[in-house]
């Protein structure tokens, strides 16, 4: 399995917007993505392109520049099109970005992601020397991306199937726990005198279905126990002075 962004490459197939470039650039820093590969881009303004790549200018300087879309794709051992259009002299199914994702996710040598030209995309040889097509699924009403939010959306997903931490997983309370912070709150209302008019059994259930409802996380349940707890502690000394005025 891969386990890591190491070796992945972003190609672009005749840029025509160098604004779109630098974007593409971010696109890629803010999601680890450090490899790019420039193919026709012969005359692209490499200064307009900077004015947008802002802290992403070491991958504009760096950019592999390749005279056709072969070179760029040597030695690579999965290579994806991103496309829209079909066509007889296309591929025969596209993934979906998630699909792709997970195709990379198990390939240990290097991947690259092709993306065609902004007005017309890639052509049907490009996309022939192309392992695989991908489709991002977009409304029919509009259905045409920027060239960087195309970037953006494979990087991002990469980035959380490949590299993002781990964060910390989502503990549930058990049964017990939540009867434990039940009773803690329940315990509280009555040494404050909540229950003189009240029932303790019919407030204990309002708190479990409310609590229920909340889904709390163990650290969650822990704090809200305590939190009552220490109201408890608070009363107590005005307990302590009631009972002495008696």
């Amino acid at each position: 399995m891969r386990k890591s962004l190491e070796g992945l490459r972003v190609v672009l197939v005749r840029p025509q917007e160098p604004r779109n470039v630098g974007q593409v650039c971010r696109a890629m820093k803010t999601m680890g993505l450090d490899s790019l590969y420039l193919v026709g881009a012969e005359g692209l303004d490499l200064a307009e392109a900077a004015v947008t790549a802002l802290s992403a200018r070491d991958l504009l300087d760096r950019a592999v520049v390749c005279p056709g879309l072969p070179e760029a794709l040597r030695g690579s051992a999965l290579s994806a099109g991103l496309s829209r259009r079909r066509g007889r002299w296309r591929k025969y199914f596209a993934l979906d970005p998630e699909q792709l994702v997970e195709r990379i996710a198990v390939v240990r040598g290097p991947c690259a992601l092709v993306f065609g030209a902004e007005a017309a995309g890639l052509t049907d040889e490009e996309l022939g020397c192309c392992h695989l097509a991908v489709r991002i699924p977009t409304s029919p009403r509009f259905p045409s991306l920027n060239l960087s939010h195309a970037v953006q959306i494979l990087a991002y997903l990469l980035y959380r199937r490949l590299q993002a931490p781990v964060e910390q997983q989502f503990r549930p309370v058990s049964d017990g726990e939540m009867e434990e912070v039940v009773r803690t709150i329940v315990d509280t209302m009555s040494g404050l005198g909540f229950f003189r008019k009240a029932d303790p059994r019919e407030m204990a259930v309002f708190w479990r279905d409310l609590l229920a409802r909340a889904a709390l996380e163990k650290r969650e349940a822990e704090r809200l126990r305590r939190i009552f707890h220490e109201i408890r502690g608070l009363a107590s000394p005005r307990e302590a002075r009631e009972g002495e005025a008696r």
